[in-house]
């Protein structure tokens, strides 16, 4: 059933949840291990807020307490609940509170005997101790001091004797139930403040140390680095070991959550397939599926949180363009590149918002240069950092220069420049390897992810109907081109029938002759309208670039005065902007393609439909026409000479 959202929740296993991130293997070691340990001992299950901690816990839970078979009873405590709208003091006191009397209550201890236990545990608390034992046998504890400090002090003997009477309740449990032991499962460590957590795990050491106890906690180092500095101060070389010791005096085993061999490849399919993102047919494509899964690597990571947003937003872009009417503005040619530049730029929105915004402004990244720079403000390079950065496979072109120093002004991109350059050099290769241009493809793509980001454009982003668009401009067009071109009028038909995001011309009787493609984005607050065809011009398995297959075939002249006619008539028309034959060159199949490539740029829709904007449009697409049969004849000829070659 398609759904519209990938649900956050933790992994179910008792409701038959499956494990998508292929973490079974762990699940059951770490089952082995527990059910065959010496006792007491504090398992910490470590990784980043989102990792899939919660999830392995609920598996841990399932697999060693649950079923008539199970060897232990369990305790789940969720530390996040206990901590909310309360202060340190009341937070420690109502988990240590919640943990005792949840030992009790399957124990089938009585009531009163678990205030007693209460009343002596907290009994030593400082001079508030009557207060706050009568607070915490009601649960409306509202003391304040230190907890910590107090146990240091008068409350030694009281866990002494509170330790002796729990470790009595669980054994005489265990042996009247037939069980093994109690496990405690402490979930949400990482989402209370630090110091309180650290002080939570002192106290867990001081009492729950127990024979017949398995602590599994879901914690990160980083947390307990963070909640150690009040005491240690930064962690630095120098203090690093005082750091590393407490974290080892508390915790016997350590368990850093496998994220790295999480195989996301099933569950990225699963939920873009469960989101009507990708349908059942272009799921097939393995190679597509691997390259979102590169994308997710290189941008959220496989963070199992992280991902999830991924495929949220992804699937909200969606709905959006659903409900807008532009479901079907994919060409069918290309739908699967577009799917593709879709995913990594919401990726990219999501882990490198900085990026993103630049994106927006400049779409054709790989022409980032010195005046891109000086727009963002960023750091010049000095000689030595530029030598170091040409033996660099990832930063030795001048865009990738420019997103190197972007990257420096942050730390975390600092951190992870190296994944964005090759993130923006595997989109870069599977846009041009398709035939397309990265600033046209980029730039229509980018305003459909406008919707999840976070950040204000500096300019707005202009909202339209491209198929709608496109269709009319067309119909205004060529008519005015029928005009200009008497002697084909009858073969001047639009091409294909449905208009996406992509509108055909075709000036012959068969489709792909010499054809021209209309395509819109949103650029700058305006709307940029591109004109582009291409043609095959020479094989690229006999040289590595097009002028030098050109020149053996003995064109090269021809094909000089070519190129210098196409950058000089686009001159005698206000707005229009071409690129050089030689900056628009591709290899696809085994051929050189030149793409014949313009745009215009105006502030609305409506500016296009002006009168004098459909007649120089019309202009500009007839010399394009003009330039298509020259090209075609070269073409031919050199062909001709590589086949006689053969």
């Amino acid at each position: 059933m398609i759904k519209s959202s990938i649900t956050d929740s933790p992994r179910n296993v008792s409701n038959g949840e499956k494990d998508n991130f292929g973490i079974e293997p762990f699940e059951n070691g770490l089952t082995k291990f527990i059910n065959n340990s010496n006792t007491p001992i504090t398992i910490a299950l470590q990784g980043e807020w989102g990792s899939g901690k919660t999830s392995l816990m609920n598996s841990l839970k399932e697999n060693l307490s649950v079923g008539d078979n199970s060897k232990h009873h369990s305790i789940w405590l969720n530390t996040w609940e206990y901590a909310l709208m309360k202060d340190a003091q009341s937070t420690l006191m109502d988990i240590i509170t919640g943990l005792i009397q949840e030992t009790s209550k399957i124990a089938n201890v009585d009531e009163t005997t678990t205030k007693k236990l209460l009343g002596k545990l907290w009994s030593g608390i400082k001079d508030t101790s009557k207060v706050v034992a009568k607070n915490a046998l009601d649960k409306t504890i509202d003391g304040a001091g230190s907890v910590i400090d107090a146990f240091s002090t008068k409350g030694k003997s009281s866990i002494s004797e509170v330790r002796t009477e729990l470790e009595k309740i669980i054994e005489a449990c265990i042996k009247k139930d037939n069980k093994q032991g109690f496990i405690f499962f402490i979930d949400d460590l990482d989402r209370i403040d630090p110091p309180i957590a650290v002080q939570l795990l002192e106290l867990l050491k001081n009492i729950f140390t127990l024979k017949n106890c398995v602590f599994i906690l879901a914690i990160d180092y980083d947390v307990v680095i963070k909640g150690l500095e009040p005491k240690f101060g930064k962690l630095t070389a120098k203090n690093e070991r005082e750091f590393r010791s407490f974290f080892d005096k508390i915790i016997q085993v350590p368990f850093s959550m496998p994220v790295s061999s999480y195989d996301i490849n099933g569950f990225l399919k699963d939920s873009l397939i469960s989101t009507n993102y990708i349908s059942e047919n272009v799921a097939k494509n393995n190679e597509l599926i691997t390259k979102f899964s590169e994308i997710s690597n290189l941008s959220v990571g496989k963070n199992p949180r992280a991902l999830k947003r991924l495929m949220n937003s992804l699937s909200l872009i969606s709905c959006i363009n659903l409900a807008k009417g532009n479901d079907h503005e994919s060409d069918p040619l290309n739908e699967e590149l577009e799917l593709l530049v879709n995913f990594a730029l919401v990726s990219i929105q999501i882990a490198y918002p900085q990026v993103y915004r630049l994106l927006t402004l400049h779409s054709g990244f790989d022409n980032w240069n010195e005046n891109v720079a000086l727009q963002m403000n960023l750091k010049p390079l000095d000689q030595q950092s530029i030598d170091k950065l040409n033996q660099s496979e990832e930063f030795d072109e001048e865009w990738e220069k420019v997103l190197f120093r972007l990257c420096e002004n942050d730390h975390y991109l600092k951190k992870r420049a190296l994944n964005i350059s090759r993130l923006l050099n595997s989109l870069k290769s599977s846009i041009i390897d398709k035939g397309e241009n990265i600033e046209d493809l980029i730039g229509s793509v980018i305003s459909l992810s406008s919707v999840t980001n976070l950040e204000a454009f500096d300019k707005p982003v202009v909202d339209y109907h491209k198929g709608n668009f496109l269709k009319h401009l067309r119909n205004l067009i060529i008519p005015q081109l029928k005009n200009n071109l008497p002697e084909i009028a009858h073969q001047i038909n639009p091409q294909g029938k449905r208009v996406q995001s992509n509108a055909y011309i075709k000036f012959t009787e068969k489709d792909w002759g010499h054809w021209l493609q209309l395509r819109s984005h949103p650029f700058e607050g305006g709307i940029r309208l591109i004109m582009l065809s291409d043609k095959w011009v020479s094989p690229a398995n006999k040289h590595k670039s097009v002028q030098n297959a050109i020149k053996e075939a003995g064109f090269e002249t021809e094909f000089k005065e070519l190129e210098t006619n196409w950058n000089n008539y686009i001159k005698k028309y206000h707005n229009f902007t071409t690129l050089d034959f030689y900056n628009q060159v591709t290899t696809h199949k085994g051929c050189h393609v030149i793409v014949l490539y313009t745009y215009l740029t105006l502030p609305n829709i409506e500016a296009f439909y002006t009168e004098e904007n459909i007649k120089n449009t019309s202009l500009v697409i007839t010399e394009f026409y003009h330039f298509l049969v020259r090209l075609e004849e070269l073409k031919e000829k050199v062909w001709e000479f590589y086949k006689s070659r053969e």
